[in-house]
């Protein structure tokens, strides 16, 4: 995503681009396939939050025909499930909130308070939400220091901005709790109606046809007197005036050298299960509160999104954190801990739900702990010519790499001289 917005950019602005892309298609983890029997199958559960700042000004998301999840959430405790809706987006739910036992009214009128301030600053990425008061540290920190319950944290703030920052120990920093908590409350969690290989593709269509060179890893940039003059693709020396890594984190710093691009990854496993009995839980997030082990939480992707499955089917993505325990495990072990995990939390059989694929992701996001954003390496390399285009230079998110690639075209076109609106 970061690449294409810089060579969308530029190729707006009426600068010729080469985008050389190493896989068959573009979007990097940002991709969707096409399962036999008709299922849309992202490369991992993901979602797009439509307040996201970059894409309001990059693309026209309603071209992806955004379906929305409802604002709340569905939490397992062991016991049973337990609805909690956004009383701020949803006032007739208020009065029902209020009541609802596993939340104390104390944690809500908090809980209320903190999303006021965030709902109120003008934060355009989760660095921003950083230089808030006390911010810059971990979000589990900041929430105690808030005076948040132990009950809140574990039932439900682990379990729903663990899954979000794939960091259930809520270690990372608390930028990311209080931007994604301002783009919840500024707009809805979105899965574009056809799979999110519609965003990429968005940019991909503002780009000439013969711009685009699939099947191509770059082997070397090119670097004559301290500039980079172009790559090296299959034994050839392709010369540019300006060279853009946007790559992995790992092939990143094996092209540039560039030590501060992130190495320390935070993965997940999706493990996709189709069945024809409704989960029961509408357009809602399911959260796991009573296991930190297994399932973290369940997307129902085909009420969300109808196209995600074929007629009288429903598609969901259970999501499994990282942890030690899973190291070792075959894809068919975490398919049975899904099935049965989902199977418990739905109140129905495994036999509901069969197993279409497991899609292991290990470095989902960077980590991003305290102090985390002051580490980052920037768009401009201290190579004349070398430009990095990467959430790694933002924040780990859509938005970070959208961000990221905007940047790296507004310096190009400063550096270059281009008129770059």
């Amino acid at each position: 995503m970061a690449g294409l917005t810089t060579a969308s950019l530029l190729t707006r602005a009426g600068v010729p681009v080469r985008v050389l892309e190493s896989s068959d298609g573009v979007g990097g983890r940002v991709r969707t396939d096409l399962h036999g029997g008709g299922y849309l199958l992202d490369r991992g559960f993901q979602v797009v939050l439509e307040a996201y700042p970059a894409l309001g000004r990059l693309v026209d998301a309603k071209a992806v025909g955004p379906c929305r999840f409802e604002r709340g959430a569905v939490v397992w405790d062991g016991q049973r499930r337990r609805r909690i809706v956004d009383p701020l987006s949803d006032l007739s739910a208020l009065p029902s909130t209020l009541r609802d036992p596993g939340m104390s009214v104390k944690d809500k009128v908090k809980l209320a308070r903190v999303a006021l301030r965030a709902r109120s600053a003008s934060w355009k990425s989760v660095t921003d939400a950083t230089l808030a008061p006390d911010a810059d540290r971990s979000a589990l920190q900041y929430l105690r220091q808030e005076g948040f319950s132990a009950r809140f944290i574990e039932s439900f703030a682990k379990p729903f901005w663990g899954g979000i920052t794939l960091d259930r120990s809520l270690g990372g920093n608390a930028g990311a709790l209080l931007f994604t908590m301002k783009m919840f409350l500024d707009g809805s969690a979105m899965l574009p109606a056809h799979g999110m290989q519609a965003l990429p593709d968005l940019l991909l269509a503002t780009l000439p046809p013969s711009a685009v060179q699939l099947n191509s890893p770059v082997e070397k940039v090119e670097i004559v007197d301290g500039r980079a003059t172009g790559v090296w693709q299959s034994g050839q020396l392709i010369p540019g005036r300006a060279v853009v890594v946007a790559a992995d984190p790992a092939t990143a710093r094996a092209l540039t050298g560039i030590e501060t691009i992130p190495q320390r990854g935070l993965g997940c496993v999706t493990v996709y299960l189709a069945g024809s009995r409704d989960p029961g839980i509408g357009k809602l997030l399911l959260l796991n509160a009573e296991n930190q082990t297994g399932v973290n939480h369940v997307a129902p992707l085909a009420a969300v999104a109808p196209a995600y499955a074929p007629a009288g089917k429903h598609l969901l993505a259970a999501v499994i954190l990282d942890h030690p325990n899973h190291a070792d495990m075959a894809d068919e072990g975490l398919a049975l801990m899904a099935r049965v995990d989902v199977a418990r939390m739905l109140g129905q059989t495994i036999e509901d739900w069969k197993p279409l694929r497991t899609v292991r992701t290990p470095f989902a996001q960077f980590a991003q702990p305290p102090g985390f954003a002051s580490t980052l390496p920037v768009n401009r390399t201290s190579t004349i010519g070398l430009y990095l285009a990467g959430e790694y230079t933002h924040d780990s998110s859509v938005n970070g790499a959208m961000l990221s690639g905007e940047t790296a075209a507004k310096v190009i076109a400063h550096d270059l001289r281009l008129p770059l609106s």
